[in-house]
């Protein structure tokens, strides 16, 4: 079963500002989106680089929604 999970920037970090955000649908797996997804998602919708090694909790709010 599909699950979905919406990441929230915490504080602004390179080209990331606080409050951004982006939807992940995960369809393979359980668990919440990998470091690389959320670097993949926000490239997807604000065409922006992001540190894979910036995409863990300190940085972001991952909910399951």
């Amino acid at each position: 079963m599909a699950k979905l999970w919406k990441v929230t920037a915490k504080k602004d970090s390179e080209k990331v500002v606080k409050g951004m955000s982006v939807e992940i649908v995960i369809s393979d797996r359980s668990g919440e989106p990998r470091p690389k997804e959320i670097a993949n998602a926000f490239q997807i919708k604000y065409n922006i680089e992001v540190n894979e090694g910036k995409c863990s909790s300190s940085y972001f709010v991952i909910e399951k929604k």
